[in-house]
């Protein structure tokens, strides 16, 4: 289907177009120039300063290179005294020590305990072996707690 709607224009002439307000646009262009220096400042005063910071970052470099040639090059150089490898494992720390000292305690008590572990255990074994009989010895008596007779106290 076709669109059969116009556009509705107006009758009225066109008047020419409006004029600006001079002093506003004198005003414009002014701001824009300002701006337009202040950022050509701002690009002056950051290229000065990236140009400091590479300078800067340049005399960093030297001032470690020049550290690295002087651990690089040592003056005199001296012979380092060879070790061997049995005197280096034959050193223990206070820790190894100290734990080399707790596991030895530690067999020693269950050397003296073994009898009383002995026991322990074959208790726990002794009624896994024997079967509970369903019905209680007859030869047992059975505690009971007489019956008082009277009047009870209501607590």
């Amino acid at each position: 289907m076709a669109d059969t709607t116009q556009q509705v224009t107006s009758q009225i002439p066109v008047s020419e177009p409006r004029q600006k307000n001079p002093k506003r646009v004198a005003a414009g262009q002014l701001i824009a120039e300002k701006r337009r220096q202040a950022r050509e400042e701002q690009k002056k005063k950051l290229a000065k300063a990236e140009a400091v910071m590479a300078k800067e970052r340049l005399r960093k470099a030297e001032e470690e290179a020049r550290k690295a040639e002087s651990v690089v090059d040592p003056p005199v150089e001296m012979e380092a005294p060879v070790k061997t490898p049995a005197a280096e494992s034959q050193n223990l720390t206070t820790t190894q020590w100290l734990s080399i000292a707790s596991i030895i305690v530690s067999l020693a008590a269950i050397y003296y305990k073994r009898e009383e572990l002995r026991g322990t255990i074959a208790k726990i074994k002794a009624p896994l072996a024997k079967a509970p009989t369903p019905m209680a010895p007859a030869n047992e008596p059975v505690l009971s707690a007489p019956k008082k007779k009277g009047i009870r106290s209501m607590d």
